[in-house]
């Protein structure tokens, strides 16, 4: 069976991934768009990317209209294409601050709409960042120690301010172990109504290393700020860590 995968992906690649020699990067047509990445191989399958967005990332709240969508951790962009179909006129802000890829994305987000924004910069409490060039963008979490890419960062509140922003419709989260942190940054979440987290427990149990365990202190904080939590069931193991948060106090 894995080897029938093998091929099929290869096949995939060939058919659907093509150079585009203006950007330097592979990309291809996804929805009214286009995917830019670094690598045939990191091609997603297009049911695949609609099964998780259907059934997971937006499965308890989708997008409409003109919400206001801060997604951090974006990658390549996939599902900000999704929800473009969905709804074009989302304030959709994508947060992707692994260099190369936040350029694959900038690309990404360019060829759809100029209301969905590329943003480079991390949000935290203001510390700096410094990362490694990695193939993989699941790495982030890896090697903290030992970055020289210089990455900016900003506070939660102030980047609110820089862009404008008064509420939050959905704060999608897929940060690779940085979750924790981030929520701890964060002094005021009554302008967040809605939140979609992947926690990185599975990663842990996995023994990438204990920095990667943050579901009970998610948890935690979702609970102290009165958030209502639903939990998937699937069977694997990444996507039980996933947790909606609804805002009691909207």
């Amino acid at each position: 069976m894995g080897f029938i995968r093998s091929i099929k992906k290869r096949i995939d690649w060939k058919l659907h991934v093509t150079f585009d020699k203006k950007t330097g990067f592979y990309r291809y047509k996804r929805k009214k768009g286009f995917i830019y990445i670094r690598y045939p191989r990191h091609y997603l399958d297009s049911k695949f990317n609609e099964w998780l967005c259907n059934n997971l990332y937006y499965y308890h709240y989708m997008p409409k209209g003109t919400d206001t969508v801060v997604d951090l951790g974006t990658g390549y962009g996939e599902e900000a294409l999704y929800l473009h179909d969905q709804s074009p006129n989302l304030n959709f802000y994508g947060i992707e601050i692994q260099p190369v890829i936040f350029e694959c994305l900038a690309n990404t987000l360019n060829s759809v709409s100029k209301n969905f924004k590329a943003i480079s910069t991390a949000i935290n409490s203001g510390d700096k960042i410094k990362l490694c060039s990695q193939l993989s963008y699941f790495t982030v979490g890896d090697n903290q120690n030992i970055g020289y890419i210089d990455v900016p960062s900003v506070t939660w509140k102030n980047f609110l301010l820089q862009n404008n922003i008064c509420d939050v419709d959905l704060l999608k989260m897929n940060i690779e172990g940085g979750e924790k942190q981030f929520l701890e940054s964060i002094d005021d979440f009554s302008n967040i109504k809605n939140m979609i987290i992947s926690c990185h427990d599975f990663r842990a149990n996995s023994g990438h290393g204990e920095f990667y365990r943050t579901k009970d202190s998610v948890l935690t904080i979702l609970q102290d700020n009165k958030f209502k939590l639903k939990f998937f069931d699937y069977d694997e193991d990444w996507a039980k860590d996933w947790i909606f948060a609804e805002n009691n106090n909207q």
